[in-house]
């Protein structure tokens, strides 16, 4: 554990102050999302926004940022996916294209496809981001969400898998790599209904829209982490979000 945390600090510090900042914004932005009922419900318990916001940060910045990072590179070193951050034209060539095609997924794709459909889905479309959102989206998705999705989760996935398929001290074929990212991309899709259930009504199409966009987005996020390590993975995630918000600013 303290080497670990010793030849790791700066990677760990970043990822605590960015899931700081980038809880503290998601704290914001949700807050001014959320459904009439459910803005209700915070308003009696006496919940304001700066409080949710404060417990937001704390949330994401001590337990989902810090404490599954340690936890996360742990388990990343047992099954051969921490990677350190290097230079790699190929891998850089490769997250700008994931990086572009996933953030014209989310605009105007999300606007085009699901919009035509659903008023909800196309509303989302018609105010430009604030800041806190611009923030969040690179912050907490691109660090934040993948230090739970695929330095944690992924990597216990394959640990988990390896050891009930192959038991212990065995060469990790790449088709054990493949269902963890699978499995945690559906996750990932999974793990975004609760936040899109206090906005709006789950119907069967806005279910479909979350698990064929973010489902999608996150097996790409995984092949990064797998191929080129966990910051690549960071980079196309966070930079995703931030263009689309620059093209919506644009476009709006």
């Amino acid at each position: 554990m303290k080497t670990i945390l010793k030849e790791n600090w700066k990677f760990l510090l970043f990822v605590l102050v960015a899931s700081l900042i980038g809880g503290y914004c998601t704290g914001l932005y949700v807050y001014d999302t959320l459904s009439p009922d459910m803005l209700h419900q915070l308003q009696e318990q006496n919940v304001s926004k700066n409080l949710l916001a404060i417990v937001t940060l704390l949330q994401y910045g001590i337990v989902f940022g810090l404490i599954l990072a340690v936890i996360g590179l742990i388990i990343a070193k047992k099954v051969n996916l921490w990677k350190e951050f290097k230079y790699d034209k190929q891998a850089i060539v490769k997250t700008i294209i994931i990086t572009v095609a996933s953030a014209l997924i989310l605009f105007p794709g999300d606007k085009l496809i699901f919009g035509s459909f659903n008023s909800w889905v196309y509303e989302q479309y018609e105010t430009a981001p604030t800041i806190s959102k611009i923030l969040a989206g690179l912050l907490t998705g691109g660090v934040t969400e993948e230090i739970i999705m695929r330095l944690f989760l992924m990597s216990l996935l394959v640990l988990i898998v390896s050891r009930v398929i192959l038991g212990k001290d065995k060469e990790i074929p790449d088709k054990v790599y493949i269902i963890a990212n699978v499995i945690a991309a559906l996750l990932f899709a999974a793990g975004h209904l609760p936040t899109t259930m206090s906005m709006t009504t789950l119907t069967s199409l806005i279910v479909l829209r979350c698990f064929l966009f973010n489902g999608a987005i996150g097996l790409a996020f995984g092949y990064l982490y797998r191929k080129y390590g966990i910051c690549y993975a960071m980079i196309a995630h966070g930079f995703a979000h931030l263009v689309a918000d620059v093209l919506m600013n644009i476009f709006i």
